[in-house]
């Protein structure tokens, strides 16, 4: 099984035109056409960081915790994929991933890599 799991920061998904917007995307909709969609999935934490936190772990954070990193007592979704074999490959536009204090969501992978985007 090969999984892709694509995020956007601070896009809303009610603009491209496979949920029904009027804007023309036609790469999300060829995109949708091959993929599974999800027409009911909510973060619990906005903006940022406090949203990624919450899609790796599984669990609702923000209330209780602040801003910041993944603690080591975290189990995120690209751990617990290496723990049954399975390889995880982040590709990242954030370059403070990379900076002193990058958060640690990039070093849970087996690989990754920077590309700035626009």
């Amino acid at each position: 099984m090969k999984l892709v799991f694509i995020l956007f920061d601070s896009l809303n998904r009610h603009l491209l035109s496979p949920y029904g917007g009027k804007i023309n995307t036609p790469n999300f909709k060829r995109l949708a056409e091959k993929a599974q969609t999800f027409n009911k999935h909510y973060v619990g934490s906005l903006p940022c960081m406090p949203a990624r936190r919450d899609m790796h772990t599984g669990r609702l954070s923000f209330l209780h915790r602040s801003w910041g990193p993944l603690e080591p007592f975290d189990n995120s979704f690209p751990e617990i994929l290496f723990k049954n074999n399975v390889y995880s490959h982040l590709v990242s536009d954030h370059y403070h991933y990379w900076e002193d204090g990058g958060l640690t969501y990039h070093n849970r992978y087996d690989s990754y890599e920077f590309i700035r985007g626009q």
